[in-house]
């Protein structure tokens, strides 16, 4: 079984099982790093990811990955929240994070910028071609899907 069918797997099998323990699963990884493989589990939930999130986490998931044995040799399990500058990469990540401050990159200028930044609204599928959406200070901005190299959340530091 080839790494992204080990990965399609898990996510197919931890998703179910974590959405039950009151998580959403975001991306299962399989790297590496100095030569050592790493299992990396990214999870989320409205009220924020805690240290005690991932070690319960961590232990769940232990038994069925002891069960599945999908992975050769040894590896490392990480469990981790999203982080403040998540790249999104799932459809249902622009679900989760739309209302959050956003930078989206494009692979061809679009009315000469590669780069706009503003709230992301979330994905919209009605017209002909699927669109990222964005709401900046001028109003909503429709980036075709197709066009977009990267989605990523900004960090805006509060001041308060």
């Amino acid at each position: 079984m080839g790494q992204k069918d080990v990965v399609d797997k898990l996510f197919e099998v931890f998703e179910p099982f974590l959405k039950d323990m009151g998580y959403e699963l975001l991306d299962v990884e399989l790297t590496s790093d100095m030569g050592r493989q790493i299992l990396r589990v990214t999870i989320y939930k409205t009220e924020g990811i805690t240290f005690d999130d991932c070690i319960a986490v961590d232990k769940a998931l232990d038994p069925i990955l002891e069960e599945l044995d999908p992975i050769p040799g040894s590896y490392n399990l990480e469990v981790s929240s999203p982080g403040l500058e998540r790249t999104l990469k799932r459809d249902k990540e622009f679900e989760i994070f739309s209302g959050r401050e956003c930078r989206v990159n494009l692979y061809a200028p679009v009315d000469g910028k590669r780069s706009f930044e503003g709230i992301l609204v979330g994905l919209d599928r009605s017209a002909d071609e699927e669109s990222v959406v964005i709401r900046d200070e001028d109003g909503d901005i429709a980036l075709p899907r197709h066009n977009v190299s990267k989605v990523q959340l900004v960090y805006k530091d509060q001041p308060w």
